[in-house]
């Protein structure tokens, strides 16, 4: 029996528009052909077929997205132009979080589709779940019927549980692309770095600790506007303008430490810098929040506690004057992601649990 699995995602993740940014180079990161690594699914009896998105989206069907979006809470409109796809090309639904797992569905309901089966991904669920009591019924209503919810965190995967006692939950551990890895280069010097955009990062910490450490430059590859406005507080905080992803390989290539300073959270923030960190051979701090140490131990990276600058100056210090121990911790993470953190063991989960499931038209 051949299965088809059908790949929901985001407007942008669409397999053509991903794609044709990925060859031109302007997908910042370890990244893939097609997102996530999803395809590498694909064998003589699974087909694995991606969304699209709209070539050019007009002004008025970007309007009438977000709308969707703003009421809902998670963008329908982008599910339901593949609907097509979802309704008679799929034998199963995945996703990569929750605002496709919701909308798709959605589709099932407003269709009273009883097939495709949906593993459907968490990512920000559990964090963000909402205050509004409407909102919060219509998620339970929809995902109460997902056959599977995966989680990339743990600790969100033993909430859930409790949250939807009557789904099969699945923690699956997300990995990166691992084909080529940068090895490890014993410099002398280098630059200490920072990189993500993402909502939990703790750039306040990290600025606490460039303001006693002045004789070291921070450089920091993000866009988010807190971080920009406190780096322009910080004469030893710069704003790397990458453009590309030649631009930034060269911002890893002049690394010598990678940090990742993060607030308090359950979804594992952080997690692909991390493991991107590994790919590109450069040693990595890490704030021990966020459910990280289900992925890696202290051998692969340096953990600090949250909130805490002093330890965090302290393991700069350490690593800084420890050549071997940089070396020690490349190479076990490497080792580690080689064999079973990547994207290839990633999707693995997913054929597993896919192939677990009762695909027979009811």
């Amino acid at each position: 029996m051949m299965i088809r699995v059908f790949v929901q995602l985001s407007y942008g993740y669409g397999a053509g528009n991903w794609n044709g940014k990925f060859r031109q180079g302007k997908i910042l990161g370890t990244n893939e052909p097609y997102a996530y690594g999803y395809y590498r699914a694909a064998s003589d009896d699974i087909k694995v077929t991606y969304s699209e998105d709209i070539e050019k989206e007009t002004l008025l069907q970007k309007s009438v997205r977000y709308v969707a979006r703003l009421i809902l809470g998670f963008d329908f409109v982008q599910v339901w132009r593949n609907r097509k796809q979802i309704e008679s090309g799929a034998d199963v639904v995945w996703t990569y979080n929750e605002a496709q797992t919701l909308g798709v569905m959605l589709l099932k309901k407003l269709l009273r589709l009883k097939r495709p089966k949906v593993i459907g991904q968490s990512v920000w669920l559990i964090d963000k779940w909402p205050r509004n009591r409407i909102r919060q019924k219509l998620y339970r209503w929809l995902l109460k019927d997902v056959d599977v919810l995966t989680f990339n965190s743990k600790i969100n995967s033993d909430i859930a549980r409790k949250m939807f006692p009557h789904n099969r939950i699945e923690f699956t551990k997300f990995g990166i692309r691992c084909d080529e890895m940068v090895p490890y280069s014993p410099k002398d010097t280098g630059n200490v770095i920072a990189v993500g955009n993402d909502r939990s990062r703790d750039w306040t910490t990290l600025a606490a600790c460039a303001s006693r450490m002045t004789d070291t430059n921070f450089f920091l590859a993000t866009q988010n506007a807190a971080a920009i406005a406190i780096a322009d507080k910080h004469p030893n905080m710069t704003i790397a303008g990458l453009k590309t992803n030649a631009d930034m390989a060269s911002f890893y290539e002049k690394a010598i430490l990678v940090i990742v300073p993060l607030k308090r959270n359950n979804y594992v923030s952080g997690l692909t810098v991390v493991e991107e960190s590994g790919v590109m051979g450069v040693p990595c701090i890490v704030t021990d929040t966020g459910g990280l140490r289900d992925y890696f131990t202290d051998d692969m990276v340096y953990f600090v506690p949250p909130d805490d600058a002093d330890a965090l100056i302290q393991a700069i210090q350490t690593l800084l004057s420890d050549k071997e121990k940089r070396a020690r911790m490349v190479k076990n993470i490497q080792d580690y992601m080689k064999t079973s953190l990547n994207s290839q063991t990633y999707v693995d989960e997913y054929v597993r649990i896919t192939r677990q499931l009762d695909l027979n038209p009811v």
